[in-house]
């Protein structure tokens, strides 16, 4: 569709000179003062405004401020008698993309338009995707469990508070980047980048470049224009450092002054950089063994551990499973065209025995793997990888089922009613002979009417 321009100048002789330029390509509108100007924009809200700053009835600087009010989204372009870097400066504070000084080449100005409508195409693109990383990472992380509740409850109270450093702990698989950008996305920072960096993935020497950046001719080898790092990068947003629990000792002295002052120096660098981002890291590791250890600085862990979070495993949160894989069902549907609608009685039975070691990301590649091989509107219990080879008794029982030798819902309850029996009704023991833990044999035992 064709880009909508609109000139605000009071010079005739301006307004048809742009126009010849540039009606050729867009769709052009005129205007010969600022109210004039005004009520264009109302009516249709251009693409694009090229505003002079010597109006008639209304200062250019103004009249920029009502409309990045009205229309944030609309680039505007400065067009001025003489060129004013104080000016200049300031409207590019309040939202003007480019300045173009009298008389503008025909040239110019059809380079500076293109380039600053594929600049708002770009950031409208960008803006897109963020809203759907948005709805994802809310709808990923949506838990209906008591412990999900909570973490929620805690996100919403911390979100606001950007300078405050956040620590992630839980298991591999267990949604700790997820949650990093659910806090991201209720920041004040949303609009700005989310930054992930695995500190485990950095080789030890290049931690502090990839993280800080250096300045020009830093060491050798360097490019010559030296490199921003990933700090730099997330500047008015949010970076999440993932397993920070493996960051050399080196690196971690660095980041403990980043986190005090604020500030970080590149590599080799005299100019201290402030530090704009929000800071999130995350670990599956004990960091208090860790500083036993040697391996982890303990003033870096107080610095960190101002907030808090532990996200459970899945086993910890049952009410959490079925949910979460109907969500990923109806993720890989529209991904594969497939139909799925429904989990069969037996197939959830399986999903909330089952003892996730691989905690959600296992979850989300086992409905990924079905989305692929299998076809249907049910997921039945032969779809589940686990369910085939999974053996229904456990080593330390006298007797022992596969799924294969009986109906399954009778070897199972057999199987529950023998343990109990063996460890004298008691659930805890009878769960441990099981190789489970005690609330999902409560689960069975109150979904198959057993009772001790």
């Amino acid at each position: 569709m064709e880009a909508t321009l609109l000139i605000i100048d009071d010079d005739k002789s301006i307004r048809k000179a742009f126009s010849m330029t540039l009606s050729d390509s867009y769709e052009v509108h005129n205007a010969s003062d600022g109210k004039t100007g005004l009520a264009q924009l109302r009516k249709q809200e251009p693409d694009l405004i090229l505003l002079d700053i010597g109006l008639p009835d209304i200062d250019g600087l103004e009249l920029l401020k009502k409309v990045k009010k009205k229309s944030p989204d609309t680039v505007v372009i400065m067009v001025t008698a003489f060129r004013d870097i104080k000016m200049v400066v300031e409207a590019t504070k309040l939202g003007a993309f480019d300045y173009l000084v009298k008389p503008v080449d025909s040239h110019e100005l059809r380079l500076t338009v293109k380039i600053g409508l594929e600049n708002r195409a770009l950031k409208s693109r960008l803006e897109l995707q963020q809203m759907a990383d948005k709805t994802r990472t809310q709808s990923l992380f949506s838990g209906k469990s008591q412990a999900m509740q909570d973490i929620h409850a805690l996100v919403d109270k911390i979100a606001p508070s950007i300078d405050t450093p956040v620590l992630i702990g839980g298991a591999t698989g267990t949604g700790k980047g997820v949650l990093a950008k659910k806090i991201h996305y209720q920041s004040p920072n949303c609009k700005g980048p989310f930054i992930s960096v695995n500190c485990g993935a950095i080789s030890g020497d290049l931690v502090e470049s990839e993280l800080f950046g250096y300045a020009r001719g830093a060491f050798t080898g360097a490019r010559s224009d030296g490199r921003k790092g990933r700090f730099e990068d997330a500047a008015n947003g949010t970076i999440f450092l993932d397993e920070i629990g493996v960051m050399p000792l080196d690196a971690q002295t660095t980041l403990l002054s980043v986190l005090e002052d604020r500030a970080f120096y590149k590599i080799g660098g005299n100019k201290s950089i402030k530090v704009t981002a929000r800071i999130i890291a995350a670990t599956n590791l004990d960091l208090e063994k860790a500083v036993k250890a040697g391996s982890f600085r303990q003033d870096l862990l107080f610095r960190l551990n101002v907030i808090f979070i532990s996200v459970p495993p899945l086993t910890e949160r049952p009410d959490d499973i079925i949910p979460l894989f109907e969500h990923f069902m109806q993720v890989f549907n529209a991904k594969t065209s497939k139909q799925f609608s429904s989990i069969s009685p037996e197939a959830k039975d399986l999903l909330l025995g089952y003892d996730w070691p691989g905690n959600v990301r296992e979850l989300q590649n086992i409905m990924e793997r079905i989305s692929l091989l299998e076809s249907g509107d049910t997921i039945l219990p032969e779809f589940l990888p686990f369910a085939t080879s999974q053996i229904i008794a456990a080593p330390g029982l006298a007797q022992t089922f596969h799924a294969s030798d009986l109906d399954y819902e009778k070897s199972k309850q057999c199987l529950l009613e023998h343990a109990l029996k063996k460890s004298s009704g008691n659930v805890s023991k009878a769960a441990k002979l099981l190789h489970m833990a005690p609330h999902k044999l409560r689960y069975r035992m109150k979904k198959m009417g057993i009772t001790v």
